[in-house]
């Protein structure tokens, strides 16, 4: 970064104390980790649910950080900017730096699939690019207040483009991280059941979802799912933005016309375009018409979408087929759950070939209809050819308990996984499933 800590004062609205001297001194880095400090980095103390970050600014500075942002007058703490509120001033660093930086940005949020179509958007333009280190992408997680501000900060003069994920559990956060990014292309993959509790319904969430649009810029493109049945509340909310629709419907602006094997044939606006994906199940078809819809937002020719959409892999825990235990075929989909996912991932272990075991957890954060959801998925099981079902948590109970043949609980995972390696050989695909909190993973190691 080429920053003083003089322009961060001034961008924050704090209060200086300490040697005035380093006023003038740039900010290599910026940190809110202690253990994570270089000479000449800020560090910020971010106050969270089980630690405050101010009590290890004393800490950062003695490793070498210039200075810190925090919000107590502690003596021990040398040179220090006093806010209100660190996560706020981390937002205000993040959203100056971005508006420093004339590259378009595209931002994808999304029940599910922001991940994916992330990764497909990121592969698309690398190849357009001829280079990885000329794009600026978020990692893992870090589509959050804290997440999205801390990647924004790492956008350097070398790279030309921005792909990053918006993630959310309340109302107004996606509004809050939009303006920030002032994203060039907004795109909301779908609207599901996940966070649900948050938000009681799920026009709740596609209202939240649509405040993705409030930081969208004046000459910025939306990309919305013509399918989804919120279409029309996120086309509202887009206002006069030009908008690129994807989707199944053929009133889409990207569409799916046939498929013939393995290839999609999809109509867009730019002509057509054959896709042989790597990627199993519908719902990933839908992130690959998002993701192509997105590149066309961003000028890119079909050639070049064509190779980024084919070169990409599954990302680990989301449908990632694996060698299981007695020759099976196991698909390791443990990353997360809700219902919209659950389904999709049901889908794609009943289109297997042999005997079908599915291996389930809970699904959190899905509020008072929590039981009513997890019994429904029990209805949706039955209509498809699943041989066995094996479930895990209290709220799976009712799951299986909707189950007809043959469906059986466990209170722990050692009896599960046992139950599981005696029933699976090498006709069967197994697909093992859940929220993240359940550590469906643990499963998967001992499948495989």
């Amino acid at each position: 970064m080429q920053i003083t800590l003089n322009q961060i004062k001034k961008i924050v609205g704090g209060t200086y104390q300490g040697d005035a001297a380093l006023l003038k001194k740039k900010i290599k880095r910026i940190s809110i980790n202690s253990h994570d400090i270089h000479k000449g980095d800020l560090f910020i103390g971010i106050k969270g649910e089980k630690f405050d970050g101010d009590q290890f600014a004393s800490d950062a500075i003695l490793k070498g950080a210039i200075a810190a942002i925090v919000r107590n007058k502690q003596e021990a703490i040398k040179n220090k900017i006093l806010v209100k509120n660190g996560r706020e001033a981390l937002g205000k660093i993040a959203q100056y730096w971005k508006a420093q930086s004339k590259i378009p940005l595209v931002a994808i949020t999304g029940s599910n699939g922001k991940t994916t179509t992330k990764e497909m958007v990121a592969s698309v333009v690398s190849i357009h690019l001829k280079s990885k280190k000329k794009l600026l992408m978020s990692q893992g997680n870090y589509n959050n207040d804290i997440g999205l501000p801390l990647s924004l900060l790492n956008l350097e003069k070398t790279q030309k483009c921005a792909v990053v994920e918006m993630g959310m559990n309340h109302k107004g956060e996606i509004s809050y991280l939009s303006k920030i990014a002032r994203p060039d292309v907004a795109v909301i993959t779908n609207i599901a059941e996940a966070h649900i509790e948050f938000f009681g319904s799920k026009k709740g969430i596609a209202k939240a979802k649509s405040e993705i649009f409030e930081g969208l810029k004046k000459s910025g493109i939306a990309i919305i799912n013509r399918d989804d049945e919120f279409y029309t509340l996120m086309k509202n909310a887009a206002q006069t933005k030009k908008i690129i629709s994807f989707g199944l419907d053929k009133k889409a602006d990207v569409y799916l016309y046939k498929t013939s094997k393995d290839i999609s044939h999809i109509r867009t606006p730019k002509g057509m375009i054959d896709i042989n994906l790597k990627l199993q199940g519908d719902h990933n078809l839908k992130n690959a018409l998002a993701a192509i819809a997105t590149s066309i937002a961003l000028k890119i020719p079909l050639k070049t979408i064509k190779k980024g959409i084919e070169a990409i892999k599954p990302v680990p825990g989301r449908l990632e087929v694996k060698k299981g235990s007695n020759g099976a075929i196991l698909i390791d989909d443990t990353y997360n759950a809700n219902p919209e996912s659950m389904r999709a991932a049901i889908d794609v272990l009943a289109n297997q070939a042999g005997k079908k075991i599915l291996v389930i957890g809970d699904m959190g954060e899905l509020g008072k209809k929590a039981m009513q959801y997890h019994a429904s998925l029990g209805t949706y099981i039955n209509k498809k050819k699943i041989s066995d079902v094996v479930g895990i948590g209290p709220l799976t109970k009712y799951t299986i308990g909707k189950c007809k043949g043959n469906a059986k609980w466990f209170g722990n995972k050692k009896e599960l996984i046992r139950y599981v390696k005696a029933k699976i050989g090498k006709d069967s695909s197994v697909l093992v499933k859940g929220s993240r909190f359940m550590k469906m993973e643990e499963v998967v190691e001992e499948l495989t």
